[in-house]
């Protein structure tokens, strides 16, 4: 745990490494405007090095939560409150169960679990597109609230234990046919509301010192352009190439949670 009162455990980075990561950074609110994931999995590998990986999740909940907000402000016409909402109260009682949890059952079970989940509604929803004879009708509603019960539940439950679980949200969401837009809006808000205390967690606890956090906040606003670029280029792709792009991030995303678990 960090302390503001001690030497960090890192040095603050020179004039090439800050321009690098504004580079990285820039791209990698590309691909996550573009997909809904991946910015935090590149970030945390370009961080990683230069901060430790102590330091790696503190940061990412500052940086993500400016990530995902700026989805929601460019991507905000196509947000779903009622979704949103309902889905982080039904996460709260899984999180805390994670939590109970946590130091009892192998991360790594989780992991793959996860992993192998995801990649199966990956499976089912792309047969579901190759064997329609039309455009592929999105969820009635009330299949989404049926739906949403579990998921959420189980969401937060694994979010408190698994790194980088937000994709199952992304998956269901995805899975349910809803628009580009939409599928990346309320992922952001989702996530950006679980940062937010995330954040305020890991500032209680030390581990959110001032330096990291400049270095935070300064990886967050270098990735704003990116996503509005995202938001600029997905006005003129067309719609398969964009859900191929989420469809790519989701499956790479499960590969690397079974390889975290397997490998």
């Amino acid at each position: 745990m960090f302390h503001p009162s001690r030497p960090m455990g890192f040095p603050m980075p020179d004039i090439t490494i800050l321009l690098s990561g504004i580079a990285v950074c820039f791209l990698a609110g590309v691909l996550g405007g573009l997909s809904g994931a991946g910015t935090g999995l590149v970030i945390a590998g370009f961080l990683a090095p230069i901060v430790g990986a102590k330091a790696v999740m503190p940061a990412l909940a500052i940086i993500m939560l400016i990530n995902n907000g700026s989805r929601i402000f460019y991507f905000f016409q196509s947000l779903n409150l009622k979704i949103v909402l309902a889905m982080l109260v039904l996460a709260t009682p899984g999180s805390m169960l994670g939590a109970k949890l946590y130091v009892d059952i192998p991360v790594s079970f989780f992991e793959g679990a996860l992993g192998l989940v995801i990649l199966l509604v990956l499976i089912i929803k792309t047969w579901r597109r190759m064997s329609a004879s039309g455009p592929v009708a999105h969820w009635k509603p009330q299949k989404i609230w049926w739906a949403l019960g579990p998921v959420s539940f189980v969401y937060g439950f694994i979010n408190t234990i698994v790194p980088g679980s937000g994709v199952m949200v992304l998956a269901f969401l995805s899975a349910t046919c809803m628009t580009t837009s939409a599928v990346i809006a309320n992922d952001a808000a989702i996530a950006a509301s679980l940062n937010l205390v995330k954040v305020l967690l890991f500032r209680q606890l030390d581990a959110l010192p001032d330096p990291l956090v400049l270095i935070a906040v300064a990886c967050g606003i270098a990735s704003i352009p990116g996503v509005w670029f995202a938001k600029w280029l997905s006005t003129r792709l067309k719609t398969k190439v964009q859900h191929g792009i989420i469809d790519g991030m989701i499956a790479l995303s499960a590969i690397h949670l079974l390889f975290r678990a397997f490998g």
